[in-house]
């Protein structure tokens, strides 16, 4: 039997996961792009939570939950096509096929000697994709989000007027009937602001300043002050810098091909110093 990288409980947590929508401004999407990611590729490495979550059943009863996992997708208003999908599974196959060298299972079998490959990553990455491509549908509620993300750039130059817009637009894409998709968990969608601050651009006063009246407005617990550093470093090419973002290019890649949804092409490098990692942690580590 060919044998799996993840047990079927870690498979479990990885495949079905709460799905939150982000919605973002123009000048918000200007500034990741100089990164070369969208902002949902930006926070996809830190969207495990590495503190418990204390949920609550609808009996009132306290449910702990260990390494939470949530998917952040940019907004998409129309389903993706059966042809798409057909095109990015086959290109995912295409690109995971085992390398050469592996050691192979040798299953004897009469005069026949027969060479099995101890992994199959190809399957591990269809099924991976299979289930992330799948559309939301009316029965079931795995494909719906459960809150949205609305970001705003500090730079902007009204940015509470900027979130004011994104929620309206977030309520219009959720109840207008000219909108069939995405599916939404809940009428109310839970709604949580974040303020994105370029440190190597922006004013730190502005931002603070910004941030405090989001607090004042949303409360502390419904919005979120994000530094990022986006300047070019000047680090010798031989010295390595973090860089979380490199295992999830690539798979994006082909996705952004088929779904045409964020750039053409994905930087197979990080070229770009991103400091404060442990901002974008922070993010999804759930208050109290």
């Amino acid at each position: 039997m060919a044998q799996c990288v993840q047990s079927v409980q870690e498979f479990i947590q990885d495949s079905f996961v709460p799905l939150v929508a982000a919605l973002c401004s123009e000048e918000a999407e200007r500034l990741t792009r100089r990164n070369n990611l969208s902002f949902a590729e930006l926070v996809k490495p830190f969207c495990r939570l590495t503190s418990e979550v204390h949920m609550r059943d609808p009996n009132n009863q306290l449910h702990i939950i260990k390494n939470l996992k949530i998917a952040v997708n940019n907004i998409i208003t129309h389903p993706p096509q059966h042809g798409a999908i057909r095109k990015l599974l086959n290109d995912v196959v295409s690109i995971s096929q085992p390398a050469e060298g592996l050691v192979a299972n040798v299953i004897t079998a009469g005069d026949y000697d027969l060479n099995i490959s101890a992994t199959t990553p190809w399957f591990e990455s269809y099924r991976e994709c299979f289930l992330q491509s799948m559309p939301a549908s009316d029965h079931e509620f795995l494909n719906h989000y459960v809150a949205c993300m609305l970001v705003v750039s500090s730079s902007e130059p009204e940015p509470v007027e900027q979130f004011l817009k994104l929620s309206q637009e977030q309520h219009r894409i959720q109840h207008s009937s000219e909108y069939s998709y995405p599916k939404w968990f809940i009428p109310n969608t839970l709604k949580y602001y974040v303020l994105l601050h370029d440190v190597s651009s922006g004013e730190e006063q502005r931002a603070d300043s910004i941030y405090e009246e989001m607090k004042q407005r949303y409360g502390t617990q419904g919005c979120y002050l994000l530094k990022i550093n986006s300047r070019v470093s000047n680090r010798g090419t031989d010295e390595q810098i973090p860089d979380p973002w490199s295992q999830y290019l690539q798979k994006n890649s082909i996705q952004n091909q088929v779904f045409a949804v964020f750039r053409n092409n994905l930087q197979a490098a990080y070229k770009c110093e991103m400091v404060g990692l442990d901002e974008l942690r922070s993010l999804f580590q759930l208050k109290e």
